[in-house]
């Protein structure tokens, strides 16, 4: 259905932008299925509950003292340097990239893990069709184990318990979360349809969508409810058929709309159908726009007698309030012939008796509108008016909404990256994710070299950049998503979801958790000054902590995640404590399955 990354943006100081460097590298762990059901809220009163595949990934980013930094060099002249996150001193930046393929789909949910299987969604978004997504996602590096112990020894006991617990805190609310659904495999599900019956339906599943998602139709008006023995062609074809009333209903509450709009701009507009009528015209339309009235007021000084009496006006209007046809195109401006015929009527009109003309009616009376024949003389009906440059005229039939939705594809299968560590087996209960970073925590606290190694949190950046494609021969539009953007995305993100779910009811199946642990190693020094002045070689550190990360994410002796060729070298360098001297006989451990 589409992509998803995330990769690492550098700041370039010199010309005060920033560019990727890369997708990052990050430690995987695919949790077996069956797994545990979790949920999110949709309200106060929905929660949505989800099954799927589980990814557990940490990130080890390392940082390095800044050097002495030079006078940036002033930029070019036609240099453009990109919006870039604002960050504090030393956070770093990273670009979470979705992408949607065309006639594709699938919803993006962000948040964060909470406890007891939940997840604590912050923001949703639907991409299909070729959209794509930047989301910066800011890393904030809370102190390191041994710098918190430090910092709170001198603390009364209270005051230490109520340190601990906030540190508690902090680390369960550092693990990222990001939830991939896709669409389609749902949309079966909820109408009772076959396993890949809406693969190639490209079309209904567009109308499907958009359904749910605009108009908000319950998803009982278009759900299957034939018997279940019937073949995947019939049942295919009776949802096609509600969709088809649906739109239908549809059409025809817009069309309702249209005219009542009509009727109310004719009441509060009543002389300009009489201006038409006045020539013969009934079909000229009921009103016109602010310049086709002026221009027509302007046309001809002779109606002056006739807007200066509005009872008599009105009179005519009643009259002929059954002849009006509505029509937005404005009447055609006049010969001369017609406006000599407009003054005796205007006259008459106004209570005034020129020759030619009768006595004026009396005050109850009314006037008949005028045949429109075409051997009427003076009074036959002008010809239809010319289309406006760009105007077209419209279909017999023809109503708002009528264009073919833009289609989507089927799902793609989720495939497992082969080179990751995959300790899965048959799992009792679920991982409580939140706990992971208290864990390496405590790990780093004892282990040598721990007090380097810092737990980071992960945070949504404030402003996103949309690419999307509205038709497949239209030009891509790149918009700036704030605050009240992605909150309407949100909201349109958690109405298809809630029509999805059945109000919670329906389990979403087809999907994936991807929970993102991050650290950071912090050198005190540059690394010029780390390799010469501190005689350390940073390879050989960061090899140790990652080490000590996937030790913990794997819940796997060292010795068991290491490569043949590279467990020596590593057992007696990077980390000699981890792999106990004997790297043959550790690597022979069983792994140990996660809970």
């Amino acid at each position: 259905e589409g992509t998803l990354t995330i990769e690492h943006l550098s700041p370039d100081r010199s010309r005060g932008a920033i560019h990727t460097s890369g997708a990052i590298h990050t430690i995987c762990r695919r949790v077996a299925e069956p797994v545990a059901p979790m949920s999110f809220a949709l309200d106060a009163a929905t929660r949505v509950s989800f099954t799927g595949e589980r990814f557990v990934h940490a990130y080890l980013a390392h940082q390095f003292g800044d050097p002495p930094s030079p006078p940036p060099s002033p930029p070019p002249p036609n240099w453009r340097s990109p919006p870039a996150p604002c960050t504090s001193s030393g956070a770093s930046v990273l670009m979470l990239g979705a992408r949607a393929r065309q006639f594709s789909s699938f919803m993006l949910l962000l948040g964060r893990m909470g406890p007891a299987g939940t997840f604590e969604q912050k923001h949703a978004l639907i991409l299909q069709n070729k959209d794509a997504v930047d989301i910066p996602l800011m890393l904030e590096a809370l102190p390191s184990a041994t710098e918190f112990r430090d910092a709170i020894s001198s603390l009364s006991p209270e005051q230490q318990r109520f340190a601990k617990a906030y540190r508690a805190m902090q680390l369960e609310g550092s693990v990222f979360g990001i939830l991939v659904i896709q669409l389609k495999p749902q949309l079966e599900a909820l109408l009772k349809l076959p396993h890949d019956a809406l693969t190639k339906e490209i079309a209904l599943t567009q109308q499907l969508l958009d359904l749910f998602i605009q108009y908000q139709i319950p998803s009982d008006l278009l759900t299957y409810a034939g018997p279940a023995a019937a073949s995947p062609e019939e049942k295919l074809e009776a949802v096609r058929g509600h969709v088809a009333a649906i739109y239908k209903m549809v059409e025809a509450a817009k069309e309702g709309e249209l005219h009542a709009a009509r009727q109310e701009a004719m009441m509060e507009q009543p002389f300009h159908q009489e201006y038409a009528e006045s020539f013969g015209d009934t079909s000229a339309g009921c009103f016109l726009s602010g310049e086709a009235r002026s221009a027509a007021m302007s046309a001809d000084s002779d109606e002056t007698p006739l807007r200066r009496n509005p009872r008599s006006l009105q009179r005519r209007c009643s009259a002929s309030a059954g002849l009006l046809s509505a029509c937005s195109a404005p009447p055609p401006r006049h010969s001369a012939a017609q406006k000599r015929v407009q003054m005796p009527v205007a006259a008459c009109a106004a209570g005034a008796a020129p020759p030619g003309c009768g006595p004026p009616p009396p005050p109850g009376a009314s006037f008949p509108a005028p045949t429109a024949k075409a051997t009427d003389g003076p009074f036959a009906a002008a010809p239809a008016p010319p289309f406006a440059p760009g105007q077209k005229a419209a279909a017999p039939g023809a109503a708002a909404g009528d264009a073919a939705p833009a289609p989507i594809a089927g799902p793609a299968e989720a495939k497992a990256n082969d080179d990751d560590f995959d300790t899965a087996d048959d799992v009792a209960s679920e991982l409580d994710y939140t706990k992971i970073p208290s864990t390496l925590d405590a790990k780093l606290l004892t282990a040598e070299g721990g007090a380097a190694i810092r737990p980071t949190t992960i945070k949504v950046g404030e402003t996103w950049t949309k690419r999307s494609q509205k038709a497949l021969l239209g030009k891509p539009k790149e918009e700036a998503l704030h605050t009240e953007e992605q909150q309407r995305e949100k909201q349109a993100a958690f109405d298809l979801l809630d029509a999805l779910s059945c109000s919670g009811a329906l389990p979403i199946a087809c999907c994936s958790l991807h929970v993102v642990v991050a650290a950071t190693h912090a050198f005190d020094q540059s690394l010029l000054d780390t390799v010469i002045q501190q005689n350390v070689n940073p390879i050989e550190k960061l090899e140790r902590s990652s080490l000590l990360v996937a030790t913990t994410i794997h819940d796997a002796p060292a010795g068991r995640l290491l490569r043949d060729e590279v467990r020596e070298r590593v057992a007696r360098f990077a980390a000699p404590e981890l792999l106990g001297g004997d790297a043959a006989a550790a690597g022979e451990g069983a792994v140990a399955d996660l809970p």
